[in-house]
């Protein structure tokens, strides 16, 4: 399916509702328009917007279902806002959709991104595998804490970063409770192949490994790639997390919502080569009209 590759072809493509309409359209019968009803495949939209089928004059509601279902913002601006989380290479924070868009509530511009955000974990994406890291870390607050225990205001982050040779692949984060075995082996099982070799330190907490039918390689057993890390590319992803999460959130995130944003930025790192911004905004609109509505009692709501 064609979609836009660049700003202007964004604003030439989604000028209008009904471009807008029509491509969600485009998106949610794939393969053509069939009526549940009577199987007639032939329809035309309404002055409401709505689908209707010729035969049997059943309709159908075109966002009904998705992400969209029930929005009283039009679908020109809600197309803007996620063209606007993929274009610029680091993503772009409520406060600055809110302004970009004119939009006269914080609150609404925050809950459309923590909307989006939910489209950012694809069903059925593989897990990682071959040679694979895994560490943690502290995120947020200001003072440092006790590994597996965090500190006030800090909440514990587990990283796995995939190895391609000497280079990075794709990653996985999510935040955890305590770096013991239950919650590490719970991470990895879901995240990481059985079979696969898994780089650590010697913390504690991964003392399963081999028992889960990975290959554990611990500090000793490693040919470092740092002389003084046995696991430098998490510190890498680590740092770069931080980083994104002060200059672009101003580390505006509370535990509750840090899932959200580890999505994202997994989202968005493991597509960093991507040869078309477009085209994760194409996969996220698609998953848009998959995705079940999501409303604001379900959202954890800004301070």
């Amino acid at each position: 399916m064609e979609y836009p590759k660049t700003q202007m072809e964004f604003e030439q493509s989604f000028a209008t509702e009904e471009q807008c309409l029509n491509f969600l359209i485009s998106l949610r019968f794939e393969n053509g328009f069939v009526c549940k009803k009577c199987n007639h495949n032939e329809n035309w939209v309404n002055n409401r917007n709505v689908l209707v089928c010729k035969n049997c004059r059943k309709e159908i509601s075109i966002t009904a279902g998705t992400i969209f279902h029930g929005s009283r913002i039009s679908l020109t601006l809600l197309f803007r806002t996620l063209w606007y989380i993929v274009a610029p290479k680091n993503g772009v924070s409520a406060i600055s959709v809110q302004n970009i868009l004119g939009l006269k509530r914080y609150a609404t511009a925050w809950a459309w991104l923590h909307r989006f955000r939910r489209l950012m974990v694809l069903p059925g994406r593989e897990k990682l595998s071959g040679r694979v890291e895994v560490d943690e870390t502290l995120v947020g607050g200001k003072k440092s804490g006790k590994r597996g225990r965090g500190a006030e205001g800090k909440t514990l982050v587990i990283i796995a970063v995939e190895l391609i040779g000497e280079r990075m692949g794709r990653v996985r984060l999510e935040t955890i409770e305590q770096a013991d075995r239950i919650c590490i082996n719970k991470f990895i099982k879901n995240n990481i192949e059985t079979g696969s070799t898994v780089i650590t330190d010697g913390w504690k907490g991964y003392t399963d490994l081999n028992k889960m039918k990975y290959i554990h390689l611990i500090e000793e057993k490693t040919v470092k790639l740092d002389k003084d890390d046995i696991t430098p590319n998490i510190h890498k992803i680590a740092s770069l997390l931080k980083r994104w999460l002060l200059g672009t959130h101003q580390n505006y995130t509370s535990p509750e919502q840090l899932n959200y944003y580890l999505d994202e930025y997994a989202f968005r790192y493991n597509r960093r080569k991507s040869k078309s911004r477009g085209y994760l905004f194409y996969v996220l609109l698609k998953q848009a009209v998959l995705h079940e509505p999501v409303y604001e009692m379900e959202l954890v709501k800004p301070q």
